[in-house]
């Protein structure tokens, strides 16, 4: 656990910084008068700084523990990577990588989020075997899901929160 330990908190951390830095660049509302302490970014922010610090906490027990020391090599990484929960954690690092990465800014945020919502649902419910009616329920589920979701989020970002989305 101490090696999951250091690596979760480097990722914490280094996420945390690009939160931070996204979370400076929102609109600031100024030209509305509002508050300072009231703009989209400062919850964000705040929380990121909360999760530098879980972080930093988990890296120093770590490290005093001998966590650091990972012992990479081929035969280790296919031994982790043949865990079934690794695996969905890449493919859930894969999905995330790809919606805010390369979706999000290039096509409309409701349809990437709706890509995002369907694939996730499809390869996470997906099983072996699934005749082509359950096949066909899981596709329909996911896409009204996927619909719902979106328009809920879409409007709560800018309805609730304020937040123009791209």
């Amino acid at each position: 656990m101490v090696r999951a330990d250091f690596v979760t908190g480097i990722a914490l951390i280094l996420g945390s910084l690009y939160v931070i830095f996204e979370s400076w660049r929102m609109p600031r509302m100024e030209h509305l008068g509002a508050h300072p302490l009231s703009v989209p970014g400062v919850v964000p922010m705040f929380l990121a700084v909360v999760l530098i610090v879980s972080g930093g906490v988990l890296v120093i027990r770590s490290v005093r523990a001998g966590g650091h020391r990972l012992g990479l090599s081929t035969a280790k990484a296919r031994e982790v990577l043949a865990k079934p929960g690794n695996q969905r954690l890449l493919i859930t690092l894969v999905l995330t990588i790809v919606y805010a990465g390369f979706l999000i800014g290039r096509i409309p945020y409701q349809l990437a989020t709706g890509f995002f919502i369907f694939a996730f649902i499809v390869l996470f419910e997906w099983e072996w075997g699934l005749t082509s009616a359950r096949y066909a329920r899981l596709v329909g589920v996911a896409a009204i899901l996927a619909v719902v979701i979106t328009g809920f989020v879409s409007w709560a970002f800018e309805r609730l929160f304020l937040v123009t989305l791209p």
